[in-house]
């Protein structure tokens, strides 16, 4: 019992020391523009030797065993890289990504496997073409973690990034199916089972077939369940949160267990990445919108702190592994070679084909060339080769080494270039091909954000001097500073202007989308003030995005003549409304009086900007102004008409409206005096409680 106890505080504390070193890694990391997650890597590596030192003899005791990676951290990952992808984008890039996925994974693995097999051959080392098939499939696999964060710091167009997750994201899946396919079949092989081919074939297929569309339903099924059980909770942080921690596990072990105690075979990846995808889309229209924050951060934190873990323990793992790496050198160098060559071939010649067929999905040459070059190794194919069985052998097999211990070999050897050589060369080659420029109107959005923040620091500036905060020499001397930095962008911003083709749609396009982050915050405040419920906040919201995708996508923006934004609403969106009736006299007023309030709003941000010294025309300002006005007429009356037929009803819900307005008021008060500690717990919780019940009565 004392054994047990000691060896579990050991372990604890060597977990904790990790998640130490690991932060520290990534402050360490920001501070020097160095790839975290490779830092993380070459920390486990240092690690080991450090461990024979007595004062760091347990910091490697919390090891990173298959089962850890595969039924806890695994999920974790693939929720939230699912969780974050927007269904609309990845139907609109599904051809690119499926295409990536499952043609270019297939390529990959039988051009490795091929080629790496009458290589070796031809060398004089005989090894079983099932073995470099397990071996293709294993390093087919693509690890879009360090990449994504190089991608995201760096300015990859979001296209390329959402291409790169929907790609490595369902890679995976085919990967480890495939993978598992074929150890089944050479274990029936190594148990002396007669190697039928098309028996096989036949078998793998159904078997693919199965977890592929079984996880597709499952995940579908059970990613809609908890979405609905979490539209039932409202306004419970802890609860709502759990429940996506818990949907995440359940969606994954589900899967294999239906998989290991039936005939049925399902991807436990791809249930939890459907789940993932559902719970984004449909689950997030039913999360409590002062929740969601909180559950991104919670997500982004998870994913995180395990793959802050899975890196900095693969080093450990790595130098662990009792196999002489200098014996295989030039085995591992022609084993990396080919896995270039044929990432390159499962990216181009699929693409190449996919562009004569649909022009839609041309991809730039300059992107398939960071999708060939950026497909690091990493976690999968470690956990994957971690879980083939210690006593998977073949006829003929003569080595001293296991099949295990050879695939590790050349497993480790290609995780170990792609992470240190491939992400360091990711950048610099995004700034060769100049995938990350800047575009014109990124451009004028930069000039524009540094020009509002400096009017508000002119802003400070004054008050400070006038309540005697500042000298007059100190205000001179800070008011000189950031005049200069105020004149230096205005001036990139009139030389964009001079230089841009049509720079009248650019400011238009820049200012409208100001527009809508000033209704989408407007908005926003009123949710929080409760004068607009969530079933109402969620269709304003949600017309209010559209149009920014619109924008963005470079279509028109609205026409003030027509209804408020109209568009396309997405399935999930349609599947929210119907379960409520918001048609009703009272939906309709309830939606009509934010629109007015916001409308009203973004007017008078809008003129308080027309009013700064901008330094280019006025008429830019008037044109959106004049759009937002027509708009304003066109709810204005329709709130006479419901006014006029629902007089009653509708002077009664604003009384109620306006009653949970200034309960809102007073939660604030309240929640000051608190914070202060004018008011003990007890009382806090008190008065909380009787402005809630009637927030919400």
């Amino acid at each position: 019992m004392e054994d047990s106890m000691a060896n579990f505080i050991i372990m604890s504390l060597s977990f904790f020391s990790l998640l130490i070193i690991a932060s520290f890694a990534f402050l360490f990391s920001k501070k020097i523009n160095f790839p975290y997650t490779v830092l993380l890597f070459i920390i486990g590596l240092i690690l080991v030797p450090l461990s024979y030192f007595p004062v760091f003899s347990r910091i490697t005791s919390f090891q990173l065993t298959p089962e850890i990676l595969f039924f806890v951290f695994l999920p974790i990952l693939v929720f939230e890289s699912a969780y974050n992808i927007n269904y609309k984008d990845l139907f609109k890039n599904g051809t690119t990504i499926f295409t990536l996925a499952f043609v270019g994974l297939l390529i990959s693995t039988f051009t490795i496997a091929y080629s790496l097999y009458y290589i070796l051959n031809f060398i004089g080392m005989q090894v079983h073409l099932g073995v470099t098939i397990l071996f293709g499939a294993i390093i087919s696999s693509i690890d879009p973690v360090a990449v994504l964060a190089l991608f995201k710091s760096s300015g990859a167009p979001r296209k390329l990034s959402l291409i790169f997750e929907g790609e490595s994201l369902f890679n995976d899946a085919t990967s480890l199916a495939l993978f598992l396919i074929v150890v089944s079949i050479l274990r029936e092989i190594s148990i002396g089972n007669s190697f039928e081919l098309n028996t096989h074939l036949i078998n793998g297929s159904i078997s693919f077939l199965s977890m592929m569309f079984g996880g597709i339903i499952l995940g579908g099924l059970i990613g809609y369940l908890f979405s609905y059980i979490i539209g039932k909770i409202k306004n419970v942080e802890e609860v709502e949160m759990t429940l996506t921690i818990a949907l995440a596990h359940i969606a994954f072990l589900t899967a294999e267990f239906i998989t290991h105690f039936t005939i049925i075979d399902i991807s436990g990846i791809v249930c939890t990445a459907i789940a993932g995808v559902i719970a984004g889309n449909y689950g997030r229209h039913k999360i409590s919108p002062k929740i969601e924050e909180h559950m991104d951060k919670l997500w982004e934190y998870s994913a995180w702190l395990v793959n802050s873990l899975v890196f900095i323990l693969m080093g450990l793992i790595l130098v662990n592994i009792d196999i002489n790496f200098l014996e295989f050198i030039p085995i591992i160098a022609i084993t990396i070679i080919i896995v270039i060559i044929s990432r390159g071939l499962s990216v181009y010649i699929p693409l190449f084909f996919l562009g004569k067929i649909d022009k839609s999905s041309i991809i730039p040459i300059s992107w398939q060339h960071l999708l060939a070059w950026g497909s690091l190794r990493g976690a999968l194919g470690l956990m994957m080769v971690l879980i083939i069985p210690e006593g998977l052998t073949l006829s003929g097999w003569g080595y001293e080494y296991s099949i295990k211990d050879f695939l590790t070999v050349l497993v480790v050897s290609s995780v170990i270039f792609s992470l240190i050589i491939k992400s360091l060369t990711i950048v610099p080659l995004m700034k060769k091909l100049k995938i990350n420029e800047i575009h014109s109107l990124e451009k004028f959005e930069y000039y524009e954000g540094i020009i509002l923040a400096l009017l508000k620091v002119f802003n400070k500036l004054e008050q400070n001097y006038q309540a005697g905060y500042l000298l007059e020499d100190e205000y001179k001397e800070l008011n000189i500073k950031y005049q200069k930095k105020f004149n230096s962008a205005i001036e990139g911003m009139q030389n964009l202007l001079k230089t841009e083709k049509d720079g009248y749609k650019l400011i238009t396009k820049a200012l409208s989308l100001h527009a809508l982050g000033i209704e989408k915050q407007s908005l926003k405040k009123l949710f929080l003030s409760n004068e607009i419920d969530e079933n109402n906040y969620r269709i304003l919201l949600g017309k209010i995005q559209r149009q920014k995708t619109r924008l963005e996508n470079g279509l028109k923006q609205f026409s003030g003549n027509k209804d408020y934004y109209t568009d396309k609403k997405d399935i999930f969106e349609n599947l929210v409304e119907k379960s409520f009736d918001k048609n009703s006299p009272i939906n309709s007023y309830i939606r009509n009086r934010a629109r007015v309030i916001v409308i009203k709003d973004t007017i008078n941000q809008l003129n308080e900007l027309k009013n700064t010294d901008f330094k280019f025309n006025k008429k830019y300002f008037d044109n959106i102004i004049e759009l937002y006005k027509d708009l304003l007429q066109i709810s204005d009356k329709k709130n006479k008409k419901l006014i006029n037929e629902y007089k009653t009803t509708i002077m009664s819900l604003e009384t109620k409206l306006s009653e949970k307005t200034l309960l809102r008021i007073e939660e604030n008060v309240i929640n000051s005096l608190y914070e202060k500690e004018i008011i003990t717990p007890k009382l806090y919780h008190k008065f909380i409680e009787d402005i809630e019940n009637g927030i919400y009565k």
